[in-house]
């Protein structure tokens, strides 16, 4: 394991986690107990979650990236009763003890925590995601569930200890549990990705070239910008060796076909892409699809041929130990070509969300599509169409939820939050596609009766508001003025007449 300041092997990796360990069970009530990770990437956040899993304790990301509010938020939430962070940083939030990573934690000489036993049914770790109400929700995850989700994977990749993969993506995002464990469960190689590196795709590219990366795991939306930058004939080094790129794997988004297909022209047809479909009340990955070469040596802009899949949209089949179902607003399950709600069952769904009994309940019921017993379901929010193969193509959401670079946000949210917001009168948030393909939020507010002020300045004031409240990738990229907000006939917003006002 890597990052741009050390090189650990497994064995200083896991003496270091029992040390870490130790220490940790000194602070804590016990095994049981919730502890908090407000550290900047790099070694000491895998060390930090192998340490509380060790200690039979769960994690919980605190990106110090986040804003401060809501980073207390999840803290407290969490009822968090140790928080780990890094020497002499500030900003973590006053919830339980603080205990300073330093190396002296890990010293020779330091003891090493005994084994403590741990059920397979154990929390792991609670990750938030955006809410409905205004507030972020924590999923419960449990270990059999990562195992479940080790298991499945395994089965539908190859995977080995010669592979080398990055932790591209922040702890707060469940794309990193796959990214870390499935690395580290296969004695592969995990380059740690600083994240002005991840932000840089040109950065990314000689890390992949300098580290012999070959696993990537991405969004599509992000991965639009490390192909452009990977197929630039201006930047291309004629004498550089070929990636060894294995996999490209996708999630969180839609795909982006064409920018594999521009990818695959210039790399060659070495790499495979992965399309796989999850959420993080499933466990990160509930689908999988490899797309196929056909689809992929196609000119770019060509669309699917009538009556073939569409690999932008196609998820694939279910994974391993997973029943999908599509259902409809009646509950019964959607014949061939019709429209349905994706439905989840199997031993990667989460414990629920952490003391939210009602809205676990609503989001896990008990049913029975096929007439069984009745079992355990996830209701997704997604849309889906079932093939004739069995695969699905996703059909987007049945609620106001939509995906931007791979993050689930709730819009009322993010609204809740920009209300609050001073010389706002009214204010709605419209997901919308930009000229180059890209999803990003835009907010449409109006100004009180007799506003003084210029409303460009207003929206500075807004844009402002908005990066001290919610985390980066919940900042809508615009903020435009209206003088009224449009109603449809039915009386509601119209959100739609709002979007079209930006073509």
């Amino acid at each position: 394991m890597s990052d741009p300041d050390e090189q650990l092997t497994y064995r200083q990796l896991d003496e270091r986690a029992d040390r870490l360990a130790a220490a940790i069970l000194r602070r804590v009530p016990g095994p049981g107990a919730r502890v908090g990770l407000h550290l900047r990437r790099g070694n000491a956040v895998v060390v930090a979650i192998l340490a509380v899993l060790k200690a039979g304790c769960s994690y919980v990301p605190l990106d110090p990236s986040y804003p401060a509010d809501r980073v207390r938020f999840m803290a407290e939430d969490a009822a968090v009763d140790l928080v780990l962070t890094d020497p002499g940083s500030d900003g973590a939030p006053a919830v339980g003890e603080l205990l300073a990573l330093d190396a002296a934690l890990w010293a020779p000489d330091a003891p090493r925590a005994k084994e403590v036993a741990v059920t397979p049914d154990a929390p792991a770790y609670v990750i938030y995601t955006s809410g409905s109400s205004g507030t972020p929700k924590g999923v419960e995850v449990s270990h059999r569930n990562v195992t479940a989700l080790l298991e499945a994977c395994d089965r539908v990749l190859e995977l080995d200890g010669d592979d080398v993969w990055t932790l591209f993506h922040s702890y707060c995002f469940d794309f990193s549990v796959w990214e870390m464990w499935g690395a580290l469960a296969h004695g592969a190689k995990l380059v740690v990705v600083p994240a002005e590196v991840a932000r840089l795709p040109e950065s990314t590219l000689e890390l992949l070239r300098a580290e012999g990366v070959t696993v990537l795991n991405q969004v599509p939306s992000v991965f639009r910008y490390l192909s452009r930058a990977g197929t630039d004939p201006l930047d291309a080094d004629e004498s550089a060796a070929p990636l060894p790129l294995r996999y490209v794997i996708f999630g969180g988004e839609v795909v982006d076909v064409d920018a594999v297909r521009e990818w695959r022209q210039f790399h060659g047809p070495a790499t495979g892409f992965v399309n796989m479909y999850g959420i993080t009340e499933t466990t990160v990955f509930s689908t999988c699809r490899h797309l196929l070469p056909a689809e992929l040596d196609a000119p770019v802009g060509s669309a699917a041929p009538e009556g073939a899949a569409d690999p932008a949209l196609n998820i694939g089949l279910p994974l391993d130990g997973f029943e999908l179902a599509l259902l409809t607003e009646e509950g019964k399950p959607a014949l061939p070509g019709e429209v349905g709600e994706i439905h989840l069952a199997g031993p990667q769904l989460a414990i629920g969300y952490l003391d939210r009994a009602e809205l676990t309940a609503e989001r896990y019921p008990l049913l029975s599509p096929d007439g069984a017993a009745p079992r355990r379901y996830y209701r997704s929010g997604d849309l889906g169409v079932a093939r004739a193969d069995g695969s699905v193509e996703y059909a987007g959401r049945a609620d106001d939820q939509v995906k931007v670079n791979g993050y689930r946000i709730e819009i009322g949210e993010v609204e809740s939050a920009l209300r609050g917001a001073p010389d706002v009168a009214d204010l709605v948030v419209v997901p919308v596609t930009s000229r180059i393909g890209e999803r990003q939020l835009v907010a449409f507010y109006t100004l009180p009766d007799g506003a003084a002020g210029p409303a460009a300045a207003v929206a500075e004031q807004l844009a402002a508001h908005a990066r001290a409240a919610l985390p980066v990738f919940m900042v809508p990229g615009r903020f435009v003025h209206v003088p009224a907000l449009p109603l449809s006939p039915s009386g509601k917003t119209d959100r739609r007449a709002l979007a079209e006002q930006l073509r």
